[in-house]
């Protein structure tokens, strides 16, 4: 599978046959933005470091509460 993003409007476009995929590398108009990566470097699990994910906070007001007085 292949995303292919239009230069001039911005549209992506996703193939799934190879065909497709050959026929669209000449074409001007559009770029390939799903490249696969070479990884160069060997992930390491022996670092000793833990992630920390912090949940965002929710946007907006607070609820109103019912019957302040």
């Amino acid at each position: 599978m292949a995303v292919y993003k239009c230069i001039q409007s911005g549209n992506t476009v996703t193939f799934d046959l190879q065909h497709d995929i050959e026929s669209m590398k000449g074409h001007q108009g559009y770029v390939r933005i799903d490249e696969p990566e070479e990884q160069s470097d060997p992930v390491r699990s022996d670092t000793g470091f833990s992630t920390n994910i912090v949940q965002p906070k929710k946007m907006g007001r607070p609820r109103k509460m019912a019957n302040v007085n």
